[in-house]
């Protein structure tokens, strides 16, 4: 048997106005701090203002970063690091979806590095020392408060990768259900399906212990308890709990087991048609779990109690429940790029953890049959 680690953040806070302990979290890395959101959503919402007042009271002198924008560039990354050397924090706070806390994730471990952001992307290593990072998710979707890695696109080369190292594991994961009222119908959808794929993958995987499986078991309970309920009824603070719950034990699970063909496949499509990352995964997961039943099919049995159905037409109906496409012809997905796109996803991490052995012509297979 391989020797399997389990990594998690330093700390794991949860609970509805677990937010207003943000301050006071931060002051224990000093009295600077660097506030890391989206250009919109969040100000909106007004959880922004609320963030900076809370860091205020507790003494922190935080500067804001609004600027990620939706799957976040090398480029941007590179503009936040130059305001990180300018106001020289003690801690990085990523608040947002998982691309603001990717971003904060990624440029606090490069924060004493002079390489482009790019030079990471392509491989470079992260190296000590590196700042610590906070997560504060509003959406229950991505699990980034509990992953070693950040998602960063290069859209001039077409290019969309994890730069991963242990210390990028946020040091306090700070998860607050009532943030997340904020999300939109539709963010709400997305979020939750990319969340219930993670925990499925992460459960099929063949990295999995008896621990992630039991973490990942429990995220699709608690998911499934909330969608798709949760996409109408935005403002049930029992259902936001539960989605918030599934989602990060849904991270937890897949930063220990990693994933499988559907992300492998997710991030070539994403990089090349704009296809929101969750939307992808969801339209992807009925043909990758068709494609891995006879894998593994304990897990599958297993599965199938806890859905009370079939997996793979839990997963059909699960979109059209929650008002999202089954297939991706509207983004316009061009035949002629599938090969490329399946010589992409073939070195993903992602794809060499699934259950099954996948084939460059098993990938084109599956990319015809959600177009």
């Amino acid at each position: 048997m391989a020797i399997s680690t389990f990594r998690a953040p330093g700390r794991f806070i949860f609970g509805v106005g677990a937010v207003e302990t943000l301050g006071d979290e931060a002051r224990r890395f000093g009295e600077r701090a660097v506030l890391v959101t989206g250009r919109k959503a969040m100000a909106d919402a007004g959880v922004t203002g609320r963030a900076l007042d809370i860091l205020k009271k507790a003494g922190v002198n935080a500067a804001l970063f609004d600027e990620v924008e939706p799957e976040p560039d090398v480029t941007t990354v590179d503009h936040l690091r130059q305001v990180v050397r300018k106001h020289a924090p003690d801690v990085l706070i990523g608040l947002g979806g998982g691309s603001a806390i990717d971003a904060a994730k990624v440029a606090a471990a490069l924060a004493n590095r002079n390489e482009p952001t790019r030079a990471f992307h392509d491989g470079a290593k992260v190296t000590r020392p590196v700042l610590p990072n906070i997560a504060v998710p509003s959406t229950s979707g991505t699990g980034s408060e509990m992953t070693n890695n950040g998602v960063i696109s290069d859209r001039e080369r077409r290019h969309k990768a994890s730069i991963r190292d242990e210390s990028m594991v946020p040091a306090l994961a700070l998860v607050d259900p009532e943030i997340t009222v904020s999300c939109s119908p539709e963010v709400t959808a997305i979020s939750g399906v990319d969340a219930l794929v993670q925990a499925v993958e992460s459960y099929v995987s063949r990295h999995a212990t008896p621990v992630t499986d039991a973490v990942a078991l429990r995220a699709v309970e608690e998911l499934i308890k909330a969608l798709p309920t949760v996409v109408t009824q935005g403002k049930n603070l029992d259902l936001r709990t539960a989605a918030a719950w599934g989602s990060a034990m849904a991270g937890l699970a897949l930063t220990n087991a990693r994933l499988g063909i559907v992300h492998g496949m997710a991030h070539p499509i994403g990089v090349r048609y704009g296809v929101p990352h969750g939307l992808v995964c969801g339209v992807l997961l009925p043909a990758a779990l068709e494609f891995n039943r006879e894998a593994v099919p304990e897990k599958f049995e297993r599965l199938r109690q806890v859905l009370g159905g079939d997996p793979v037409g839990y997963a059909q109906g699960l979109l059209v429940a929650c008002g999202l496409p089954m297939h991706l012809k509207e983004y316009g997905l061009d035949p002629d790029t599938f090969e490329a796109m399946a010589e992409e996803s073939l070195p993903s991490g992602s794809t060499k953890a699934n259950p099954r052995d996948v084939t460059k012509d098993d990938i084109v297979a599956m990319l015809r049959s959600v177009c």
